[in-house]
């Protein structure tokens, strides 16, 4: 797998290339230009919504953002604590490994500042408010009650998909809203040092455990897999008071059905099935957690 190829100094040095700081990301006289869309025309099923008028579809597409950006701050709750398990495990260990967990964490608490940053400015912009779940430090604590290795799991599964989500959608994306993409961007570029650090811990992890403790790995993934899924759906059906609110407009029963249903795709498609459908996640899952695989494919019918 090529995200093998490294080490945890290689990824300092890596991370250190890349870094970067949120108000150089997100100035102070940032704003968000909302004649664009957010998303990307590939990651928006909304498009699909002929009741809707182009107009009323940038609205919906641009919520969809909102959430989308507000979705990856709320899993770092629980990543900035897992990181941190780790560098603890590490803290008399060797010290590429603390520093580079520890480096791990803040750029995670970074990310976060940064997407209440651009939260801040569309609340400012949008005109008016829109919901998103609630409550991510109770959510994070569900997900690290499982096993140490199926919460290092996710964690990669999700890192892969912020990467894919970037340089297959976005990154040629010529309509976009160009900070809405550069917040991305730049997500992306210490994500793809996480996901080799994800791997390193996974690796050392799996050589000392037995096989019923990898089987139990498996079904806390696919368990935490689920929950979330879970969670998408409850935003889903927030987004649809949200497009009301937006367009001033109450819809029937058939339309908010169809809207939720297109949002939830939107969701799935983009935080599940971009993961189990993932080359690279398949390629570690077959050499290290091979019977996921038979479980990965029933989650991307699932979540298609």
């Amino acid at each position: 797998m090529s995200i093998l190829n490294t080490d945890y100094g290689k990824v300092i040095e890596l991370s250190e290339r890349v870094a970067w700081r949120v108000h150089d990301v997100v100035p102070k006289e940032a704003a968000l230009d909302f004649t664009r869309p957010f998303m990307p025309a590939a990651m928006f099923q909304g498009a699909s919504l002929a009741f809707l008028s182009p107009a009323e579809k940038l609205k919906v597409n641009q919520i969809l953002g909102n959430s989308y950006a507000y979705l990856f701050y709320f899993v770092e709750a629980y990543i900035i604590d897992m990181a941190m398990q780790h560098a603890q495990a590490e803290l008399y260990g060797d010290d590429d490994n603390l520093r580079a967990m520890l480096r791990f964490a803040e750029e995670e608490v970074k990310h976060q500042k940064m997407f209440l940053r651009f939260g801040e400015l569309f609340r400012g912009g949008f005109g008016t408010e829109c919901d998103v779940v609630e409550n991510p430090q109770a959510v994070a604590q569900v997900i690290l009650s499982k096993s140490p290795m199926a919460v290092t799991l996710v964690t990669l599964h999700l890192e892969l998909v912020t990467q894919a989500h970037y340089v297959d959608c976005m990154r040629d994306s010529n309509d976009m809203e160009p900070l809405f993409k550069a917040l991305f961007k730049h997500h992306w570029l210490e994500e793809a040092q996480h996901a080799k650090l994800d791997v390193l811990e996974l690796v050392k992890l799996r050589r000392s455990v037995t096989p019923e403790q990898v089987q139990q790995t498996i079904d806390d993934y696919f368990a935490i897999a689920g929950a979330f899924a879970n969670l998408l759906a409850q935003q889903a059906k927030l987004d649809v008071k949200s497009v009301e609110r937006a367009l001033s407009r109450t819809f029937s029963e058939e339309e908010r059905a169809a809207i939720e249903k297109a949002q939830a795709r939107s969701y799935n498609r983009a935080f599940l099935w971009s993961g189990v459908t993932n080359t690279l996640f398949l390629e570690f899952l077959a050499e290290h957690f091979p019977g996921a695989l038979a479980g990965a494919a029933q989650a991307a019918e699932a979540f298609a």
